[in-house]
């Protein structure tokens, strides 16, 4: 009987993080979480076993102050506070003849992905209240004010060994736990969300403003590129602007999640990772822009297209700075 009563408990708390989470009310999905190991003895275990391995309260704490500075504050500066109060010590490489182009010419930013943080860093180093983000869907649930500059892309949630190759098990822990709040669509529906978000950046950026891709997908080793922007690019290619588009290489170093979840960990053990390992400022660098009609050709497919940018991207930031472990 009280294995039942455990049971529907669990279910409920579930359940009304789901609803949070499909409201896309980041309040509302913290306070279900908060109620969930309040309301009952088994969540509390199985949620403080969690916590000791991922943060997982205190990411969602920092979804909803970035959302409210987002909200509160534009996109540009809204970032550059947030950043200030986390604390994280951070620095940008635009040179200022780079910068007039990639503030107001059509842009493709385009390059890593190894921390949760690579987004806002582009956003507080330039100010574009046009630029717009492909990312992934529930990240716009997670953070609404961001969600409203995203296209979202729908990604598979269940690849636990391709997300730990990326990131590592946690990582993977935090896919599978996104899962239980996200419906997953079935592959056409992927396929035909990720067309309609592409064309509508592509749209966007033909008409002069900036969206920013991360080919790799993220995570602190992009061992493949996938074909979001080759067909971005295509797309750019068969209906061409008025003027040139460029696109901007961009390279977030000295930062992985790691050192993310060690900010916002307690104890004497994230601590001395914070002051041992992660020491230097994440640095974002902001390459010289490349006119589109320069890197590929019209004929290119797809396909040849990431790997000719893959290629030329690789070859730029040959010697990287070491990045935190």
């Amino acid at each position: 009987m009280a294995n039942r009563v455990r049971s529907r408990s669990a279910v409920s708390a579930l359940s009304r993080m789901r609803r949070a989470y499909a409201a896309g009310s980041i309040t509302e999905l913290i306070g279900a979480y908060r109620r969930a190991s309040d309301e009952s003895f088994g969540m509390r275990i199985v949620l403080s076993a969690l916590e000791f391995f991922y943060p997982l309260g205190a990411f969602l704490e920092l979804a909803a102050r970035l959302d409210r500075f987002i909200a509160g504050h534009g996109f540009h500066e809204g970032c550059r506070e947030f950043l200030e109060e986390l604390e994280i010590d951070w620095a940008c490489d635009l040179p200022e003849r780079h910068r007039a182009i990639a503030e107001t010419q059509p842009v493709i930013f385009f390059g890593n992905h190894p921390s949760l943080l690579t987004p806002f860093l582009v956003a507080a180093s330039v100010n574009r209240p046009d630029l717009r983000y492909f990312t992934t869907s529930y990240v716009c649930r997670l953070i609404p004010s961001f969600g409203k500059v995203s296209y979202p892309m729908e990604v598979p949630l269940t690849r636990s060994w391709t997300e730990w190759r990326r990131g590592g098990w946690k990582r993977a822990l935090v896919y599978r736990l996104v899962s239980l709040l996200h419906d997953i669509p079935d592959a056409d529906t992927i396929k035909a969300i990720n067309r309609r978000s592409l064309a509508m950046g592509a749209g966007h950026v033909r008409l002069g403003g900036s969206a920013m891709i991360c080919p790799g997908g993220g995570g602190a080793q992009d061992r493949r590129w996938y074909p979001g922007i080759g067909s971005l690019v295509k797309s750019l290619q068969r209906t061409p602007a008025d003027r040139e588009i460029y696109l901007v290489p961009i390279r977030e170093e000295n930062c992985t999640n790691k050192r993310v979840y060690a900010h916002l960990m307690n104890g004497p053990l994230a601590r001395l990772k914070e002051s041992v390992l992660y020491r230097g400022p994440v640095r974002i660098t902001i390459a010289e822009p490349i006119p589109l009609s320069r890197l590929a050709s019209p004929s290119s497919t797809a396909e040849q297209i990431v790997e000719i940018l893959r290629a030329y991207y690789d070859a730029l930031f040959a010697t990287p700075v070491p990045a935190a472990q």
